[in-house]
């Protein structure tokens, strides 16, 4: 059963969904509070909740007496740090989609063990493709720790971030991860969702994520095709050594 979403959060999604597309440009001024009362059908309050979390998340930026407007915005979380893809996504984030294409539960002796949990619970397992443009660029299945209620993905399926959702719903933030990189060849499912040839060559990479007490949250296995994005990393020294972004 589907949870419906609050007015408020609908609001949101909704102003989102027309900046990173670009109907609302940066720097320009949203309409007023008024006016997107009336737009939404909505009370005063639901309209503040939005935009005080579009403010929140840097998406706009208020001005005293004169209103919101939308920022030059380019993400600034902490997981965008924590991979290889991290000069794609701060050049091109407006571009940037994301959809779940399936959600089930998965029993896995090997990854409930990384997870630390009992190996007969069952772990939440989604299927997602990422996009560049409205081309499928990044194929990705997460299996979730049990620790995350299946209905935060109900509630936005196609979310860009797991830790931007992780932190929005319940307050847990990711703020360490590891990957493990290979070249594979695409499999016929993937190569379907990609829309490459099958036995195409790919990116995989696997990314253990963990919350602030070092709990794993998180393993998600994704196919990359590095045709389109390319893997990066890049390294700077502070106090004497070296800082992987």
């Amino acid at each position: 059963m589907k949870i419906k979403k609050s007015l408020y959060k609908t609001i949101y999604d909704d102003l989102v969904n027309k900046i990173l597309s670009g109907t609302f440009k940066g720097g320009e001024q949203l309409p007023s509070e008024a006016e997107l009362d009336k737009k939404y059908n909505a009370s005063r309050t639901p309209v503040r909740q939005a935009l005080k979390q579009l403010e929140n998340d840097g998406f706009i930026y208020r001005l005293q007496g004169r209103g919101s407007f939308v920022s030059n915005r380019r993400p600034t979380e902490l997981w965008t740090k924590m991979t290889g893809f991290r000069s794609q996504y701060l050049d091109n984030w407006e571009k940037i989609s994301a959809k779940t294409i399936a959600i089930d539960y998965f029993e896995n002796k090997k990854i409930s063990s990384i997870l630390g949990i009992d190996e007969d619970y069952k772990l939440i397992h989604l299927k997602r493709v990422r996009y560049f443009d409205n081309k499928p660029v990044i194929y990705l299945e997460h299996f979730v720790s049990p620790k995350i209620p299946y209905s935060i993905f109900e509630k936005d399926e196609n979310f860009i971030s797991l830790g931007h959702l992780l932190k929005e719903h319940l307050d847990i933030e990711i703020v360490g991860a590891e990957e493990e990189i290979e070249a594979v060849n695409a499999s016929k499912e993937i190569a379907k969702h990609l829309e490459v040839n099958e036995n195409a060559s790919l990116l995989k990479v696997t990314r253990f994520s963990y919350d602030e007490e070092e709990n794993p949250i998180d393993i998600n296995i994704y196919y990359v095709n590095t045709e389109e994005w390319k893997y990066k990393v890049s390294f700077t020294q502070e106090g004497g050594s070296y800082e992987d972004f």
